[in-house]
């Protein structure tokens, strides 16, 4: 799993970086010449495949042409800055700016971490890359989620290295971690998530407005590689829309 420690945003600072180049007042152009400046070097190499299904609802052009913000489902710019470090980092700066190109978003893709955008740009984002990489967006979606916790780790140090296990962090995701990012993020609207144990077995339930159920996966899936947990994630089920599942882990 990609640790995100590498790379110029690192020698930076990345939230400096990253709040200086997509800050909201910079035009397009601008955000694209620092986003061009800023990046790190890739590594270029395809998407790792998974072998898994897609319960994402379909995305396209027209996600751009709905009702204002407000009425939209939206996700915290940090999600957005992220995405588009961890296509980087896959692949290459000229595949992220094909994907930009290719989903025509109405900012051109300079986000504000503590901004919030349409989810559906996200996966309009995710739906270009999977065209222009051939692997599915189910599979992105979970790389994507397992390369995010681990930037999370370097992001909020005081947060993860509070547990020592997997299973206590994932114990404590709902009534601990989403109330501190409530704390550093007041207009956040974390997902619900419940972890008990079933027949000896730690059952994960992910619940959500959003259809993301693929980057929980992939962050439970990042969780257990941290602390170096030799258990595998399994699905158990997962809503049509993708705004819920049941994960199973299990040795």
């Amino acid at each position: 799993m990609p640790d995100g420690a590498h790379g110029g945003f690192r020698a930076f600072g990345a939230a400096e970086v990253f709040g200086f180049a997509f800050c909201e007042g910079l035009s397009s152009h601008f955000a694209k010449v620092f986003r061009i400046m800023l990046r790190p070097m890739a590594r270029i190499y395809a998407f790792p495949p998974l072998e898994t299904g897609t319960h994402l609802a379909p995305v396209n052009a027209s996600a751009r042409k709905r009702s204002p913000l407000r009425q939209e489902l939206l996700l915290k710019g940090l999600i957005f800055s992220e995405l588009i470090r961890f296509m980087e980092e896959e692949q290459s700066p000229l595949f992220v700016e094909q994907v930009i190109a290719a989903a025509d978003l109405p900012n051109d893709a300079a986000f504000s971490r503590i901004g919030v955008y349409p989810t559906a740009h996200a996966l309009l984002l995710v739906g270009e890359a999977s065209k222009l990489s051939g692997v599915p967006v189910a599979a992105l979606c979970e790389a994507f989620g397992c390369y995010l916790f681990g930037r999370f780790t370097i992001l909020y140090p005081e947060i993860m290295s509070s547990y020592s296990t997997a299973e206590s962090l994932l114990e404590h995701v709902r009534g601990h971690i989403h109330e501190d990012v409530k704390v550093l993020y007041p207009d956040a609207t974390p997902p619900e998530v419940t972890t008990e144990t079933r027949d000896g077995q730690c059952i994960v339930e992910y619940r959500s407005h959003r259809p993301l159920a693929h980057i929980a996966c992939g962050l439970i899936r990042g969780c257990l590689e941290h602390f170096g947990d030799e258990r595998k994630i399994e699905w158990v089920n997962c809503s049509e829309s993708g705004d819920a599942a049941t994960f199973r882990i299990a040795a």
